[in-house]
């Protein structure tokens, strides 16, 4: 029964080969194509250039048509001075009447070009966010591609170990058989076996797992199977410190966000102290009107023509509500020196912590790829022995755990090093060059 379901999962996986594999420019595109986070960002950056206008900025003025027309039916008794009376009984009423009005506000307190200046930074604000919402999805992406990829590698380490505990559980039956194995002996062969057996199917589920998060990142069918493929040794020139640090503060997405907060929250400041001057508007216009009506003074009347004006308006008090405004603007000047202030120190930290670790990750990665060599060649030494008679099988079974270690600590040094430059990438602005 063991024997079905080990051979049962090594179809599973050799079932792989032909599933559509996926490198990690391809994930990319994906995600930076597909993802629908990034297209609902992008829709929201489209409004927002599609808001920076200069109608929107106050800049041009409104014109107005209106036209009323009024029917009326009544009942009057008019009884002059003179003694005549006039009286109608349903008399009918009609009017027509009809006009453009064009206002041009030409001075508002300065208001329009601080509202002008203002849509210009919520346009680049709204970009920004784009750019955020395209570093996460890939940061989130590439994370989970280098996650799967150790993965599907550390199957491969399984899977040998699988094929190896087979071997040598046959041994120890073939010696248990001949008496030169106790019991004890082919029951250990067997629950390592198992362990090994148990091991891979964890490492399935893992991937299973991991596979779920980046096909819904890239929009895939959830039905489609995905295969990563690529290199996780592969390493990078490291950068000094000081240039990591200065690219920070010129392309770091946050940092760049709260710089945009700060001149927004100015330019709505300004825009609250416009409030304290007067206005001044200039108006033409053009209307027509007639009138007709059974009964009155008239019977009827028809007058048309332009005219022009300006008006000035200046609200002295408004229930303090300007005194309001403008101090909760001022502090929200403030809210934002500090906030850039704070993302600045927080995330500068969370950098400085990255590189050491990259550092760190590194070296270890080094050491691994050297070590694993030896391991490998010492694990291939130890089956043969095993063949010959040279080594017990529990010594073989120490061997082998030692390589799986081996292997496993090399993997794990291989994702910390990638999420580290990941995390420095996303940090420094160096998924820019990839939109």
């Amino acid at each position: 029964m063991k024997a079905l379901i080990i051979s049962c999962l090594l179809l599973l996986s050799s079932l792989s080969i032909g599933q559509e594999r996926m490198g990690l420019e391809q994930v990319v595109n994906r995600v930076l194509n597909q993802n629908f986070g990034i297209q609902i960002a992008k829709i929201d950056t489209e409004i927002a250039k599609n808001q920076n206008n200069p109608g929107a900025a106050g800049y041009l003025p409104t014109l107005d048509l209106q036209a009323t027309q009024d029917l009326g039916m009544s009942s009057a008794r008019q009884e002059f001075l003179t003694g005549d009376v006039n009286e109608a009984d349903n008399a009918k009423n009609r009017a027509f009447s009809a006009g453009a009005m064009l206002n041009w506000t030409f001075f508002d307190g300065f208001k329009m070009f601080a509202t002008d200046k203002k849509l210009d930074e919520l346009e680049r604000y709204s970009e920004m966010n784009l750019r955020a919402a395209m570093e996460m999805k890939v940061y989130e992406a590439v994370v989970n591609y280098y996650t799967l990829l150790s993965l599907q590698e550390m199957e491969a380490v399984y899977i040998s170990a699988i094929e190896l505990s087979k071997m040598r559980k046959t041994y120890t039956e073939n010696q248990y058989n001949s008496g030169a194995a106790n019991r004890i002996q082919l029951m250990q062969a067997e629950l390592d076996l198992t362990a090994d057996s148990a091991a891979y199917i964890a490492n399935q589920q893992s991937q299973s797992q991991v596979k779920a998060a980046l096909t819904k990142i890239l929009q895939l069918p959830v039905t489609e199977e995905l295969i990563v493929e690529g290199d996780l040794n592969q390493l990078e020139e490291q950068k000094e410190w000081d240039a990591i640090a200065e690219q920070f503060m010129e392309q770091n997405t946050s940092i760049m966000q709260a710089k945009s907060n700060i001149a927004i929250s100015e330019l709505t400041t300004k825009e609250a102290k416009s409030r304290f001057y007067p206005q001044l508007s200039f108006y033409a216009a053009y209307d027509f009107g007639t009138s007709s009506s059974e009964v009155g003074f008239l019977a009827s009347n028809r007058s048309f023509g332009p005219s022009i004006g300006i008006t000035a308006k200046w609200s002295i008090l408004n229930h303090l509500s300007r005194a309001t405004e403008l101090r909760n603007s001022r502090l929200g000047e403030e809210r934002s020196q500090l906030a850039y202030k704070n993302d600045s120190i927080s995330a500068l930290a969370d950098l400085r912590n990255y590189y050491e670790v990259m550092q760190f990750a590194e070296e270890k990665l080094l050491f691994e790829q050297r070590n694993i060599t030896q391991t490998q060649s010492i694990a291939e030494i130890a089956q043969t022995a095993l063949v010959a008679g040279s080594i017990t099988p529990l010594e073989l079974r120490e061997i082998q755990y030692s390589a799986i270690q081996a292997e496993g600590r090399l993997l794990q040094s291989q994702i910390e090093y990638q999420t580290a430059r990941l995390n420095i990438s996303l940090l420094s602005g160096g998924f820019q060059r990839l939109f």
